[in-house]
């Protein structure tokens, strides 16, 4: 049971990483895998059996979120962007209570607040930010392309797609991803590759030190990624016209995701 419970998790997660601005680690956090995941991550030769069927469940279920929905999900974009936005709004607010009881566990001070402030305005800006477009060519570029496809894939909060489309080289990350579903491995694979590989278990080491010394420090700069992720996602929500329907379903939906995140957490704490 614990295990299903597992590959549903990876399962919304991966769907979260076909949403445009909504950070599949984020999702994570919320459902409480996200330390664990980053804790593996960063010690890749001290692997336990345990770890393996975590990573097994859960990458079993992020990749039949990607594979199965990635129609449905960019369909439900177009038809109802507001509910579906809504939706995963609810999902990552429903993760953000546990997230509090961790910051709170230490007094509030300036450090926290601090923290807090540049975090926040830290991803504001980067995933509002556009036009930038810097030229670079070669394998210093798919090296760098993997470097920030493991930043914003493991740092929550920060959406790969907003960086990649504010940077110019969104078409190039599409092309490695595509060479890479049909197994045609070239340089520009392998400089890929190694930059994700290499800056995964460096970040994931950071983070993995970061969360056993200044758990509650940590925490805090994630609840500043999760709000500036929701309030983002909100005023994208809102930013286009909707019907008195879809608000109402939106609503509806934003409840859902609540509950939902809530409930599979509960399930997941009793095995």
């Amino acid at each position: 049971m614990k295990y299903l419970v597992l590959l549903c998790k990876g399962f919304i997660i991966g769907v979260a990483k076909i949403i445009p601005g909504v950070s599949g680690a984020i999702i994570a956090m919320s459902f409480g895998v996200y330390e664990r995941l980053v804790s593996i991550m960063s010690k890749p030769t001290k692997i336990r059996l345990n770890d393996i069927k975590f990573l097994i469940f859960l990458g079993i279920g992020a990749a039949l979120g990607i594979g199965l929905l990635s129609k449905g999900v960019k369909w439900c974009l177009t038809a109802a962007y507001f509910p579906t936005i809504l939706l995963f709004t609810g999902l990552i607010s429903g993760g953000l209570s546990d997230i509090l009881h961790e910051v709170n566990k230490d007094k509030l001070g300036l450090t926290k607040v601090l923290i807090f402030a540049v975090c926040f305005s830290l991803v504001y800006y980067l995933i509002n930010m556009n036009g930038m477009n810097i030229e670079m060519t070669g394998g210093g570029l798919f090296f760098l392309i993997g470097i920030i496809e493991s930043l914003t894939t493991i740092i929550p909060g920060i959406s790969g797609t907003a960086i990649f489309m504010a940077l110019g080289w969104y078409e190039n990350l599409l092309d490695i991803f595509e060479k890479m579903s049909y197994l045609k491995f070239d340089t520009s694979i392998y400089f890929f590759l190694f930059g994700f590989i290499v800056s995964t278990i460096m970040i994931s080491k950071l983070i993995t030190w970061l969360f056993s010394n200044y758990k509650s420090i940590a925490y805090t700069a994630v609840l500043a990624f999760m709000i500036s992720s929701l309030l983002i996602m909100i005023q994208n929500a809102f930013s286009i016209s909707f019907t008195i329907l879809e608000f109402i379903l939106g609503m509806i939906f934003f409840i859902i995701g609540i509950i939902g995140t809530k409930k599979i957490n509960n399930l997941f704490s009793k095995f």
